[in-house]
């Protein structure tokens, strides 16, 4: 089988894959996997199919028809269980990886074998993770990337080792060589405050509080989770019950939807209770879940180490050099108990990557009261205060103002017309229809309107450039200035004719670029020109 060389991989010399480890220093020989991965690739085959297919084989046998049914489960779980146990064998014996001093190699496949190699000097993350039943083995997953968004060539992964030895892979793969070129934007001092953390002792920024749980019951990733199993459990009972209603308990249904009907001051909020318990519990138990033992410490290495996890541990690494600023983000309804988190804009995460999940990778810290994410995101990035920064002008307001006006009418529009075009709808029903949709939109979309103007803010310190922005899902970002490479000044038609213009600073970390929205046009190239002095100046015109 022939070796294939994927994205920034380099070929293999001829007969390396005959003597792993030939040619190669001193420690760096070829190592495999754990060989309790086989166990644990078992353990989970037992747990997600084998148990459920003895389970179904026993209500078959209860009910007398064990065959062929549940023969045939029995049959389907066991070659399942031989294909995947026979799979992660030959993946085991023929899975190796080694480090060495210029790169990290990894040769794995079984019918089409590949050889990928990375070098150091372009690996950005070593990320470290030990799921449910890989933890009572001692074993967890290694993820080694360069960054590269879009490029699963720039990705190694191994899946499992030893915790030992990840903590070994992550020290050393993050251990920058003294010839190694420094990150763009680094400043010159990184490079001695690196040697100067060398063999130094972690230091702990942030810390899990146990209070800070509250406010899972309210994080939108956990509600989206809670309220959408209860959706999926509401629609599979509804399906069952509707089955079994249509043909046996119609007089029972009819029954308890009289009761209902006749209490419905009690029953509906009862029900409605019950929901956001359910919802709530759900989600405190997913946020609690992800984000226990949360420790937010800075290596010795030059490193922001984030470790949390309560069944799946996590730990995810950035290289502080590569750090172009930070983020709070205020959520809603979040912001109104005064609760911010604290996100990494660093280069090196993927665009891809980085908010892949529940929790994003860049994700510095849970929802915790905002002083401390102010405290922690100063920790993260000395001189990160987050002061109070500038407001755009009125006309801003005004356009917001505007769009709230027009979604009003578009949504009143949208209800009142099949209300008018339906001949049975009296003419006074379509009109109170259409009158209260007016009033619900207008009353949800100007507060909104203003609150999104409130949000706009900009601001300039010593060191670093803040912008903020958002509603709903409002962020302010702390830019380091030396990181700034460039600037977007884009001006729609309405734009231009109030004076207002959208100022982008694009950095090499993240989306890319940070948006000022509907600043001044003047004020905006100001600032743009005060961040970064000279980068912008060949294409101002100065009054």
């Amino acid at each position: 089988m022939d070796d294939t060389v994927n994205g920034a991989l380099h070929a293999v010399p001829t007969g390396a894959g005959a003597h792993p480890g030939a040619g190669a220093p001193a420690g760096s020989e070829w190592r495999r996997l754990s060989p309790l991965t086989v166990r644990v690739s078992l353990l989970a085959v037992a747990l997600f199919f084998v148990l459920p297919g003895l389970a179904g084989a026993g209500v078959t046998a209860f009910f007398g028809v064990f065959w062929p049914w549940g023969a045939l489960i029995l049959s389907a779980a066991a070659l399942l269980t031989l294909s995947i146990g026979g799979g992660e064998v030959f993946r085991y014996r023929l899975t190796r990886y080694r480090v060495t001093e210029e790169r990290m190699e990894m040769r794995s496949g079984v019918i089409a074998r590949t050889h990928r190699s990375l070098p150091r000097d372009r690996i950005r993350t070593v990320d470290v993770a030990a799921s449910l039943w890989a933890r009572p083995f001692g074993l967890c997953r290694v993820t080694v990337g360069s960054g590269q968004s879009g490029d699963p060539g720039d990705e190694l992964k191994l899946d499992l080792v030893t915790a030992e030895e990840g903590r070994r892979l992550r020290r050393e793969l993050l251990r920058r060589s003294p010839g190694a070129p420094a990150a763009a934007g680094a400043r010159p001092g990184d490079a001695a405050d690196d040697a100067g953390q060398a063999g130094g002792e972690p230091v702990v920024l942030a810390a899990l509080a146990p209070r800070w749980f509250r406010y899972g019951a309210l994080s939108w990733g956990p509600m989206a989770l809670g309220y959408g199993a209860l959706a999926a459990l509401v629609g599979i009972a509804a399906q069952i019950i509707g089955d079994f209603a249509s043909s046996l308990f119609v007089p029972i249904g009819m029954g308890l939807y009289d009761f209902v009907m006749s209490a419905a001051l009690v029953t509906v909020p009862s029900v409605l209770l019950g929901v956001v318990a359910f919802g709530t519990s759900v989600a405190l138990a997913v946020h609690i879940e992800a984000w226990w033992g949360y420790r937010l410490t800075r290596e010795p290495d030059g490193t922001l180490l984030v470790k949390r996890g309560l069944l799946n541990l996590s730990s995810v690494s950035i290289e502080e050099r590569r750090l172009r600023g930070v983020e709070l983000c205020e959520y809603l309804p979040l912001r109104w108990f005064g609760a911010a988190s604290v996100a990494a804009i660093a280069s090196g995460l993927g665009e891809n990557e980085q908010n892949k999940g529940l929790v994003a990778k860049r994700t510095l810290s849970p929802d915790m009261p905002r002083a401390e994410a102010v405290r922690t995101a100063g920790d993260v990035l000395p001189g990160a205060g987050f002061p109070e920064l500038a407001r755009h002008p009125r006309a801003a307001l005004r356009r917001r103002l505007f769009r709230a006006a027009a979604a009003t009418v578009l949504l009143t529009a949208a209800v009142g017309a099949p209300l008018w075009l339906v001949p049975a709808v009296p003419a006074d029903v379509a009109a109170g229809g259409t009158a209260a949709a007016a009033a619900v939109s207008a009353l949800l979309s100007a507060p909104y309107a203003v609150g999104a103007y409130r949000g706009l803010g900009h601001g300039l310190d010593r060191r670093l450039l803040y912008l903020r922005g958002g509603m709903a899902a409002r962020s302010t970002v702390a830019l380091k200035r030396e990181a700034v490479i460039g600037w977007t000044v884009t001006r729609s038609p309405l734009q231009r004719r109030a004076g207002l213009s959208t100022l982008g600073a694009t950095v090499a970390a993240d989306s890319g670029v940070h948006k000022a929205r509907d600043i001044g046009h003047g004020q905006g190239l100001a600032l743009a020109d005060e961040a970064v002095p000279g980068l912008l100046a060949p294409f101002l015109i100065r009054d």
